[in-house]
């Protein structure tokens, strides 16, 4: 999913570490020298928010997290809460299953940079939205050179295990596709494998018994949540109707289901980031675990980031980690019950 901060979706839940008077940020004063505290948000469709590299680093404020409505507006801090369609139904998963309250981006930057993370502990050292040197979709001028470090997409090839990445409107540059979500397009290894796979085809392996063993599935800007695609409503209804339907299917038994959040997209969140390097850690984001393995009713308080996804597909089929940042993150054990 796409482009909202743990606070702004989850600040007022119960038993996570929220919004409340005293913590950083929650006072602060906007580009008209007013005072702005937190506020419930009424509309579901709102703009975009700065949320580039430079932008993350302001706000933040060296660990502040006080100069959100000066740079980004009054809105920024605003959050949603079980009475917002949409949220509610979010609400009622995190309530059943496991959610992450201390999961932080890998980098304090946009697309691909937590992407790169989740598959490969590294985005090259380059923390800015780039395209892919590999088309098709990457209109940028200047790209940077193919990547032909290792990444998740290798090691499961190299073992035997299969894995697909689901994007609605693959490689249709002009309904929708978004290749700085697309990570395993920046590797000269992956960019044209054929695990990478149109999102109309996953319900279909699903349904089929196909699905892969690692499945990722990026939705478009209309079903992801991201500001710029419209309603919040829309984005968490359809994640909605996703859960239901893996739990509907053949292999639920088996699923563990991760929900997570590229970006916080330049909403507020209190939390300063720990800085384990130069470039992040970066806000957090919400992430759950759904699964008959999860934790019921149970809020994690562990510190991770996007490299605990892929430590924790690597521990399950005994893959090595890629790099020291992959050796040094903490898994999800803590959201699992066995």
């Amino acid at each position: 999913m796409q482009n909202r901060s743990f606070d702004h979706l989850f600040g007022t839940f119960a038993g996570v570490d929220g919004v409340r008077a005293g913590v950083p940020g929650y006072s602060q004063k906007n580009g008209k020298g007013e005072t702005v505290t937190p506020r419930l948000l009424q509309q579901t469709t709102v703009s975009d928010l700065p949320h580039g590299r430079e932008e993350y680093l302001r706000v933040w404020n060296s660990g502040g997290m006080d100069r959100y409505a000066l740079h980004n507006g009054d809105i920024s801090l605003g959050y949603y809460d079980a009475t917002t369609p949409g949220v509610d139904r979010l609400w009622s998963w995190a309530q059943q299953y496991a959610l992450a309250d201390r999961f932080f981006t890998s980098v304090m930057s946009s697309a691909p940079s937590n992407q790169l993370f989740m598959v490969a502990a590294s985005d090259n050292n380059f923390p800015f939205s780039v395209h892919p040197f590999y088309g098709p979709c990457n209109t940028e001028t200047t790209t940077p050179a193919p990547y032909t470090f290792r990444n998740l997409g290798d090691q499961l090839t190299e073992a035997g295990i299969s894995w697909g990445w689901y994007q609605e409107h693959l490689w249709d540059c002009a309904n929708g596709y978004i290749p700085q979500q697309n990570p395993f397009q920046y590797f000269t290894s992956t960019h044209e494998s054929p695990s990478l796979r149109d999102y109309s085809r996953f319900l279909q392996d699903l349904t089929s018994g196909t699905l892969p063993a690692v499945s990722f599935v990026q939705p478009g800007p209309s079903e992801s949540t991201h500001p710029s695609g419209g309603s919040i409503t829309n984005g968490l209804n359809w994640l909605d109707g996703l859960i239901r339907q893996i739990q509907a299917s053949s292999v639920w038994p088996g699923v563990a289901l991760i929900v997570l959040w590229d970006e916080s997209g330049g909403w507020w969140d209190h939390v300063p980031p720990p800085q384990v390097d130069q470039e992040g850690y970066g806000m957090r984001v919400p992430l759950l675990v759904i699964s008959p393995h999860a934790k019921r009713n149970y809020v994690s308080h562990v510190q991770l980031d996007n490299v605990s996804v892929l430590k924790f597909i690597q521990e399950n089929w005994g893959l090595p980690p890629l790099n020291s940042r992959n050796q040094a993150a903490t898994g999800l054990d803590d959201l699992f019950a066995f």
